[in-house]
Formats: C-alpha cells, sequence, structure tokens
C-alpha cells in the first residue's frame, strides 16, 4: 500500500514514522514535507493548502492511502475532494472539520448539547467587545479570534488596556486574517491543562495518552499563546476517574452531538 500524508511539520513526521512500521506500508509520500522528513518519506513541492494541487499528486503517485493532518486544508474541504476523486483517506470532512475551525461553533454546539465548556460571548464588532469587558471588569479574561490561527488566536489579557489592545489587533488590524471577524470572549478558568487527542470513526471514541500543553510563551505562563512550547505526558493530574468523568460528559456527547447535526466526525479530534 502507499501512503501519502499532506502536511510538512514534526506532527507530520511522526506520522510518518509511525506508519512505516506497518508491513502493509510498501512507501510513504509526503507534500510538502520537509528537510527532516525526506529521509522518512518521498516529498512532493505541493502546498498542503492545494487541495486540487493535492489530488492530482494522489493520482499521480496512485496513492491507496491519504492521511491529511492539517487544520486548514480539512477545513477548506481536502478530504471531500479526495473522497469525490475516489481516495480512501483518513481524517475528517469539512462540515465536521468546523468543530476545529469556529470556535463560535464549537462553543454554541457544547452549549446546545450541554456539554461543559466555559462561559462566553461572541461578538462580530470590536467596539461591543471594549464595551463588554469594560462594564463587566474581570481579569484575567480570555479572548478567543473565531478561526483557525496556528494554534496562536488566544490572548489572556491581566488589564482592561491589554483588552482593548488585543481586541483591536484581532479584529481591527486583522493580525489573524478573516480568522479574527469574531470573537469568543470567555470567563477565565484556574487549574491543570490537560489535552486529550482521540480517535473517532464517528461511533467509537479511542483516546490517546494525555498530556499537559505548555502554550504560554514565556516561563510562569506568561507571554503569548503559542502553538505549543512544550508537553508533559502523560499528564499526571489526568487520572482514572478524570479520564472517566470526560469520557461520559464530554467525549462521547461531542461525537453524538456532531452526529446529530449531520456533521459526522472521522479522524483524530483534539480535546
Amino acid at each position: 500500500m502507499k501512503v501519502l500524508v499532506v502536511g510538512g511539520g514534526g506532527r507530520e513526521h511522526a506520522l510518518i514514522r509511525k506508519i512505516k512500521e506497518s508491513d502493509r506500508v510498501d512507501s510513504i509520500a509526503c507534500c510538502p514535507g520537509n528537510g527532516g522528513i525526506s529521509y522518512d518519506a518521498e516529498c512532493y513541492n505541493v502546498s498542503a493548502t492545494d487541495i486540487d494541487g493535492v489530488v492530482h499528486l494522489a493520482k499521480e503517485i496512485k496513492a491507496d492511502f491519504v492521511v491529511v493532518a492539517p487544520d486548514d486544508p480539512l477545513v477548506a474541504g481536502m478530504v471531500d475532494a479526495l473522497n469525490d476523486a475516489g481516495f480512501a483517506t483518513f481524517g475528517p470532512k469539512a462540515n465536521a472539520a468546523i468543530i476545529e475551525g469556529s470556535k463560535v461553533f464549537s462553543k454554541d454546539l457544547m452549549l446546545k448539547y450541554n456539554i461543559p465548556t466555559a462561559e462566553y460571548k461572541v461578538f462580530d464588532k470590536a467596539e461591543d467587545v471594549i464595551d463588554y469587558l469594560k462594564e463587566k471588569n474581570e481579569f484575567p479574561a480570555v479572548i478567543k479570534a473565531d478561526g483557525l490561527a496556528l494554534g496562536k488566536g488566544v490572548i489572556i489579557p491581566e488589564t482592561l488596556d491589554e483588552a482593548i489592545a488585543g481586541v483591536k489587533e484581532i479584529m481591527e488590524d486583522k493580525i489573524f486574517g478573516a480568522s479574527g471577524n469574531n470573537v469568543v470572549v470567555e470567563e477565565f478558568l484556574t487549574g491543570p491543562e490537560v489535552s486529550v487527542l482521540a480517535f473517532t470513526d464517528g461511533k467509537c471514541v479511542k483516546p490517546m495518552v494525555s498530556s499537559m500543553d505548555h502554550k504560554r510563551a514565556l516561563d510562569g505562563d506568561k507571554g503569548l499563546n503559542t502553538g505549543g512550547m512544550g508537553t508533559v505526558s502523560p499528564n499526571p493530574y489526568y487520572t482514572d476517574d478524570v479520564a472517566k468523568e470526560c469520557m461520559e460528559k464530554i467525549f462521547v456527547p461531542t461525537i453524538q452531538a456532531m452526529n446529530a447535526e449531520g456533521r459526522t466526525f472521522k479522524g483524530c479530534l483534539y480535546f
């Protein structure tokens, strides 16, 4: 079997190294890949967001299975296009990938189906956000750009001035582009961070090993959010009791909610 992996980061390299261990895999290709990946897979200079280009490449190399890892092409509908062209894939279709691509959608979904989440409000005008923050006057606050921003679309201002500056950067200066057309303002929750990735076919949920993601750029939980400065795995706070509660109250209900919305999620979901 020939596998094509879409993407060019450490995540894709890790996937490729694991896929290589399978006796069912004869060869692996990657687009666009990177210098390190080139030691483990044949790399092709096709952008991970070039849907037509990836479909053409899959046809050209006669791929049997295509793994689409990055969020951007998933949200844009790459899996849909590959399936339409007859390819077996790993990854959600666009109507399901929206749960990763829109914080407004995911928050509204959780509220509708009684899935635990922080209290929030959604805004589409900077002045309305600022008025709300002034009125509420509770800091730290959590302000999130609605769309994808490479894991950097969240700011946690500790003062009103920081909050106003952040809102203007997101909604007026468009530092995250159209992803900042809407923002979510959440209550600030305290406690240990837990991240869990889970495989799902839209029916079963199989969590991976838990981790603690350190997203702030500086020591002491300071600085801007990043795509991740490092992780600790397994997470020492993710006990068996916590895992059971998460499965019953978050993981399974989320998959069921997506099914109820006609957006069955197949792939890897990040909780």
